[in-house]
């Protein structure tokens, strides 16, 4: 019975000794896959890594060679020199694959990894590695304690010295975010879309872009005064035709062929040479016509306008034609809100101006006294109250 318990007590170490005589035999013969089964076999685990670490040595593939030391690494004993030696390869393969590919997430991943790896093995060489991987991840408190750790000062005051400026630049670019959206917000778009264009932040330029896309210009401004469509036609002077501040297309019109304006106290229509002429009940309009409570007129005896005092917005001209409705302050556009006025820019942007009599509001946000307007504007006379001014898409 003890011989038989010999014998089975006997029976793995031989066989361990038999599997590691195997896997000498088959390294020599090159056979490196075979050895590292043999040699685990044997229980030799620091062994069977050492082996896959030369398989992945000889390898031309780089994606095969990082499996093989990966492999190395997940068989060698913890702590052994062979674990280290394996997540050595592993760290510093991991680094060079990355020279020239484009950095993602997944490859930010692996560097941070294959970094903290070579920075626990504690050797200067592996901590000047793994510098370089903390430095491709764009880890820069691990690069520079990485770099300290290799005693590399030279290198370390560089990194910190352009960390420093980078820092810098982060904050100018902050500050000058913020400082757009709360031109934005406040509706001084002139303002923010000017530092915006003399950045050299493409995000900043970029946030900026749709403003122009909405940008109100030009003479007609669509919007809604307390709920009621209207076209404002800003200006001195309201000239129909082709070509101008109404622009109706039609062939007996010309480019530009009766305009509406103020003389004093009144409203008048004046033909402006037209190819076709202007008739007024009939007759040929020579000079200019009193509007008083309303005329209307025809342009080259085809198109019939209308001009009469506007009931919505007091001493401004109501223009209808061709289906359409504007209504022309003809000076001043005083909109009836306490003291607010539409006025065009020497840009032709269109503003509202309110000298704070009363204050406009985009929902809680207090408005600059003089707004640039985009289509979509919803404007409230007190904050948190209900839109009074909406501007509309299209004019």
């Amino acid at each position: 019975m003890g011989g038989f318990f010999r014998f089975l007590g006997r029976t793995p170490r031989l066989g361990a000794a038999r599997a590691l005589s195997r896997a000498r035999s088959a390294e020599l013969r090159g056979e490196l896959a075979q050895a590292a089964a043999l040699y685990a076999e044997a229980g030799r685990f620091d062994e069977a890594a050492r082996v896959m670490v030369l398989r992945g040595d000889a390898e031309p593939d780089p994606a095969v060679r990082l499996r093989h030391y990966v492999q190395a690494v997940e068989t060698a004993p913890a702590g052994s020199p062979a674990a280290m030696h394996a997540r050595r390869k592993r760290g510093n393969h991991v680094i060079a694959m990355s020279a020239d590919a484009r950095t993602t997430e997944t490859t930010r991943q692996d560097l941070l990894q294959a970094a903290r790896e070579l920075e626990e093995l504690g050797d200067a060489e592996a901590a000047a590695a793994a510098s370089v991987a903390y430095g491709r991840a764009g880890d820069v408190e691990g690069q520079a304690r990485a770099l300290a750790r290799a005693g590399d000062v030279e290198k370390l005051d560089a990194l910190l010295v352009e960390q420093q400026g980078k820092d810098r630049e982060a904050l100018a670019r902050r500050a000058a975010h913020d400082q757009v959206a709360m031109l934005l917000a406040t509706g001084r778009r002139r303002e923010a879309v000017e530092t915006a264009r003399g950045s050299t932040d493409a995000a900043l330029r970029e946030r900026v872009a749709s403003v122009g896309a909405r940008r109100v210009a030009g003479d007609v401004v669509a919007l809604e005064l307390r709920g009621r469509p209207q076209r404002i036609v800003l200006g001195e002077e309201v000239v129909v035709g082709r070509v101008a501040t109404i622009s109706i297309a039609s062939t007996a019109v010309s480019r530009r062929h009766v305009a509406v304006a103020r003389r004093g106290p009144d409203i008048v229509v004046r033909d402006l040479g037209s190819r076709n002429g202007t008739t007024l009940r009939g007759l040929a309009l020579a000079g200019e016509a009193r509007v008083g409570d309303g005329i209307e007129v025809r342009l080259g005896d085809e198109v019939p306008m209308v001009v009469r005092p506007s009931e919505e917005l007091g001493g401004a001209a109501l223009i209808e034609l061709a289906g359409e409705r504007y209504v022309a302050p003809l000076g001043k556009a005083a909109l009836g809100v306490g003291a607010w006025m539409l006025e065009r820019g020497s840009d032709g942007w269109a503003e509202l101006v309110t000298s704070d009599s009363p204050p406009a509001f985009a929902d809680a946000m207090q408005l600059a006294p003089r707004v640039t307007l985009l289509a979509g504007d919803a404007i409230a006379a007190e904050r948190g109250g209900d839109v009074v001014l909406r501007i509309r898409d299209r004019p």
